[in-house]
C-alpha cells in the first residue's frame, strides 16, 4: 500500500471518529491539531490533519467557523499548505498559536467573577462569515480583527506576511489574464 494511501486510510477514520466523538465541533479539534503540528514543523503531522480536516468537510460540515482569529489564521495556514508555501504556514502556526493563547486568556477573564468584558472571539456578532479563495484576503481579515481587538503584536506579525501574499495573488492573476485562451 502506497503512503498516500495509508495516509488517506488513516486520516479518514480520524475523521470519522472525530466527527462520532464531538459532532460539529470536530472541525474545531482537527483545525487546533493542525495548528499544532504546523507550529512544531512536523511535515507528517500537518498533512496528516490537513486530510483530516478535509474529510471532515466531505462529510458535510462545509460551513467553515472564522468568527474567531485564530480560526482564520487556521483557515488561512491551510491555504499556504494548498499552495505549497509551508515556510509560510510555519510562521502562521505560531501566529495561530499566539491568538490562541490570546483568546484563551480573554476567555479566562471573561469567566472571572465581576467581568463584563465581551466576548473576544466576536461572539456578539452572530453573522456568517464571508468565503473567499484568495490567502490575502484571509489574511487582511485576520489583521483586521487582530487591531479590533487590540492585538497589535500579532497585527505586526501578520502585516508583512499579509503584503507577501498580496503580491503573490496579483501575480497569480495577472499570469491567468495572460495565458493564452
Amino acid at each position: 500500500m502506497s503512503q498516500s494511501v495509508a495516509l488517506e486510510q488513516e486520516a479518514s477514520a480520524i475523521a470519522d471518529s472525530l466527527i462520532a466523538k464531538h459532532g460539529h465541533s470536530a472541525q474545531n479539534i482537527a483545525a487546533q491539531a493542525l495548528s499544532d503540528a504546523v507550529t512544531a514543523n512536523d511535515l507528517a503531522g500537518y498533512k496528516k490533519w490537513l486530510a483530516v480536516r478535509r474529510h471532515i468537510l466531505d462529510r458535510g460540515d462545509t460551513i467553515r467557523y472564522t468568527r474567531r482569529l485564530s480560526d482564520k489564521l487556521v483557515w488561512a495556514i491551510e491555504q499556504a499548505l494548498d499552495l505549497d508555501l509551508p515556510q509560510l504556514a510555519s510562521v502562521l502556526g505560531v501566529i495561530a498559536l499566539e491568538a490562541r493563547n490570546a483568546e484563551q486568556q480573554v476567555t479566562a477573564d471573561i469567566r472571572s467573577p465581576g467581568s463584563n468584558r465581551p466576548p473576544l472571539g466576536g461572539g456578539v456578532n452572530p453573522d456568517e462569515p464571508e468565503y473567499t479563495r484568495r490567502l490575502s484576503d484571509k489574511l487582511i481579515w485576520a489583521l483586521q480583527q487582530s487591531v479590533d481587538q487590540g492585538q497589535i503584536d500579532i497585527a505586526t506579525m501578520l502585516k508583512p506576511l499579509y503584503e507577501v501574499a498580496a503580491e503573490g495573488d496579483a501575480a497569480r492573476a495577472d499570469a491567468y489574464r495572460k495565458r493564452d485562451p
